[in-house]
């Protein structure tokens, strides 16, 4: 491979020696295929077949590992595993295993990147052994054939310096490569009687985030609980690799408050487990609250980092049983005289179960971390305004990958700290180390892990290669996520510690360590879609506090709701973007349904007949809670004048008829009402509701002057009766005074002339007398 003109070479040998040693490496080409054709001796095959579980891609794949150590000693051979997996559906067979040894040692991180990641025209090095694949691949399964090479066929020798080596794997088929493979180990001849380089260990801190799968409610039930603190629970998983090993735990603060919000109900595992992490040695900081990611809440809109508000609405009093006082000494113990004095307050003494024993936030929250001013956003998202917004929050150092720096210096390598501002400091994860780390970490075969590792083992020893005078300080993170066992965890972080050019630093060091001069910072952004979603969910949580100024008691809506924003913004959504985006319409629409919760149910037609009249419009509120409202309604025109704006209180999941005042004002016809609902301080909680109203306000005018009229013709009528009755009784007396015996005019009322017949009177009885009237009675 000639990707950099300082390679290391393996070292010419002078004079004799030199000539010594090509004719002993050749003789084992001489005699070759004798060799091969015999029994093996510069390989030593065994043979094992699986069943592989793979899509059928049509393809044939190898993988090669050591199968020991990845650390080669003097005189040591080099064992390797090398697994065909066949996703064809032919059988492979009649094949055979080529290892190559790189002809330069890989002394720089370039060269070693380039021949983990080779370009199909690179050169796989020198051959070292050839095994015949004697056992058939089947289709869609895999074989590992174990090769040893032995020491004398690796061209090294003690005063071969140390380092990576590349090695590789290809598989032939009638003379034609069906596949290639990569892989590296260090050569390491500390046992060699000449001492070798020294070595200038790597100063690595490594930290792992423990979280918990991802939620929609900012809270972890008790039975999920039960099952991440199990023996075999995630969250077992990752404190049972790490505890006590040096390992920066970042922990999310969602988990400590999930158990103790349970009070006397949590879960003993659960408890188990919190206590075992408060014991733990390792230094901690904590992530945001469920995880959140910072970048990401302020990308979305925010001012600052979020935290929760509250968990007063999880949290249940009875839960969270007082403490039995302690028993007072009996006063006939005590002795006769005691030098105790007595008591001078004149305040009462408490009673034991006055003091509250519901936690606060605060004490829910609390923790004795080793550092709160540590953010940790998702990888290659962090932007400009984010570092202003984290320090705002006390957040001032940011753990940054690598894609958010630039790199202006010679010098390939350089602390894990960069200036960020005057008191901003950045924590710069190595990319290489990292992703070896998290593969290792998590492998789920013997092969896989051994792979990874020994890709480790050589990003970590080519620092240490590369720089041999000056100590470097890293930073390997590991990602959110668990390891499929505690054991692969543990198992890793151990065998680091086994290797010579590794020292695990403490995170405290790290963040001492001297910043890296030419490596400045490179704004990054979160995605265009993440952003979108982020800012939708921000924007609702403003309207919900706009909203709860008519709450009776606010914190109700608003606390669960920001819990519920800080879980949707989980950096772990990255990996499941369907899911989170239906997470997040969910969330929109309850939070929909709580800000219409409170509405205007009259809907019209109102028909005002009157001047001034009172118009009933009915509320509803749907929440659990009472809420105190403004009504305001405006007229579509001028034809009706509302009066002033009316103040409501609704009891909690009830109706509630208001009446608003109007007045008619010029003619008739149709009016809009448009009825919108304030909080008392005068944030508009609703949309609009529009009432439909026909003003027929003369109706009233008409009637009372058509009844004013009927007055005054009825009243008018007798008047001019009794004014034409009396004029003809003048006429008439007057009449009869200037001539008594005149004949009256004719007509009904003339008096009858001639002979007049007057018929008998009928008998009546006599007409009672006058006492005074009658005669004197006589006398005697």
């Amino acid at each position: 491979m000639v990707a950099d003109s300082n390679y290391a070479r393996r070292p010419a040998l002078p004079g004799i020696r030199r000539r010594f040693v090509a004719a002993l490496l050749c003789a084992p080409l001489l005699l070759w295929p004798a060799v091969t054709t015999a029994s093996p001796a510069t390989a030593a095959a065994t043979v094992t077949g699986s069943v592989h579980a793979a899509a059928d891609d049509g393809s044939v794949g190898i993988d090669i590992t050591p199968s020991g150590s990845s650390v080669l000693h003097l005189d040591q051979p080099l064992q390797l595993s090398v697994t065909v997996t066949n996703d064809t559906a032919d059988a492979v067979t009649d094949g055979s295993v080529d290892i190559y040894l790189a002809e330069r040692a890989l002394t720089t991180r370039t060269a070693l990147d380039d021949w983990l990641d080779p370009d199909e025209d690179t050169d796989s090095g020198d051959l070292m052994t050839s095994t015949p694949l004697d056992t058939t691949v089947q289709p869609h399964s895999t074989v590992t054939v174990a090769v040893t090479v032995p020491f004398e066929s690796l061209g090294l020798f003690e005063w071969s310096p140390w380092g990576p080596r590349g090695i590789s794997a290809s598989l032939s088929t009638k003379d034609t490569v069906r596949a290639s493979a990569q892989s590296t180990f260090v050569w390491y001849p500390d046992n060699a009687e000449t001492p070798i380089t020294p070595v200038t260990p790597v100063n690595l801190t490594v930290t792992m985030p423990i979280t918990t799968p991802v939620t929609s409610t900012g809270l972890i039930t008790a039975d999920d609980l039960t099952a991440y603190t199990a023996p075999s629970g995630i969250l077992t998983r990752q404190l049972d690799g790490v505890f006590n090993r040096p390992v920066a735990i970042a922990i999310d603060p969602m988990i400590i408050a999930s158990i103790r919000v349970l009070g006397t109900a949590a879960p003993a595992s659960a408890v188990e487990w919190l206590n075992r992490l408060a014991s733990a040695e390792n230094d901690i900081f904590p992530l945001g609250y469920a995880d959140a990611d910072p970048s990401l809440v302020v990308q979305g809109g925010s001012a600052g980092v979020l935290t929760p508000t509250s968990l007063a609405f999880a949290t249940d009093p009875e839960l969270f049983v007082p403490t039995e006082p302690t028993a007072l000494p009996d006063p006939q113990d005590e002795p006769a005289e005691s030098d105790i004095p007595e008591p001078t307050s004149t305040e009462a003494p408490a009673e034991p179960g006055d003091a509250s024993t519901v936690p606060t936030l605060d004490q829910l929250l609390a923790w004795d971390y080793t550092s709160t001013t540590i953010a940790w956003p998702a990888d290659n998202a962090v932007a400009q305004a984010d570092i202003d917004a984290f320090a705002g929050s006390g957040l001032t150092t940011t753990i940054l990958s690598a894609g958010n720096v630039s790199t202006t210096s010679a010098d390939p390598i350089a602390n894990t700290t960069i200036e960020l501002g005057e008191t901003e400091l950045g924590l710069v994860s190595d990319t290489d180390i990292s992703a070896a780390l998290r593969a290792a970490v998590t492998a789920t075969t013997d092969e896989d892990w051994r792979g990874a590792l020994a890709e480790l083992s050589s990003q970590i020893a080519v620092v240490a290669v590369e720089n041999p005078d000056r100590a470097r300080t890293l930073l390997a993170t590991l990602d959110r996520g668990w390891p499929p066992t505690s054991s692969r965890l543990s198992q890793t972080i151990d065998s680091l510690a086994a290797l010579p050019w590794y020292t695990a630093t403490p995170l405290t060091t790290a963040l001492a360590t001297p910043v890296s001069s030419g490596v400045t910072f490179a704004a990054q952004a979160e995605p265009a879609e993440s952003v979108d979603l982020a800012r939708r969910l921000i924007q609702r949580e403003a309207e919900l506090t706009s909203f709860s100024g008519a709450l009776s008691d606010p914190t109700a809506v608003l606390a669960p709701n920001r819990l519920a924003l800080l879980a949707l913004l989980a950096t772990a959504w990255e990996s499941q973007p369907d899911e989170w985006r239906t997470a997040v319409g969910d969330n929109l629409a309850a939070s929909h349904d709580q800000l219409r919760s409170v509405t205007v149910s009259t809907k019209g037609p109102i028909n005002v007949v009157g001047s001034k009249v009172d118009i009933p419009v009915t509320l509803n509120n749907a929440l659990g809670q009472a809420v105190t409202v403004r009504v305001q309604v405006v007229p579509s025109n001028g034809r009706l004048v509302v009066g002033n704006d009316v103040e409501a209180v609704l009891d909690a999941s009830s109706a509630k008829t208001v009446s608003i005042p109007v007045t008619a004002a010029v003619g008739n016809g149709a009016v809009t009402l448009r009825v919108t609902l304030y909080t008392p301080a005068g944030e508009s909680i609703a949309q609009p509701s529009l009432i439909s109203v026909n003003v027929r306000a003369d109706w009233e005018g008409i009637g009372s002057r058509i009844f004013a009229a009927l007055v005054v013709l009825f009243f008018g009528f007798g008047i001019w009766r009794n004014i034409v009755h009396r004029r003809r009784d003048r006429a008439l007396a007057a009449q009869t005074e200037a001539d008594p015996d005149a004949d009256l005019e004719s007509g009904a009322d003339a008096p009858p002339t001639g002979t007049i017949t007057v018929p008998p009177a009928a008998p009546t009885a006599p007409a009672p007398v006058d006492p005074d009237e009658l005669p004197t009675a006589p006398r005697g």
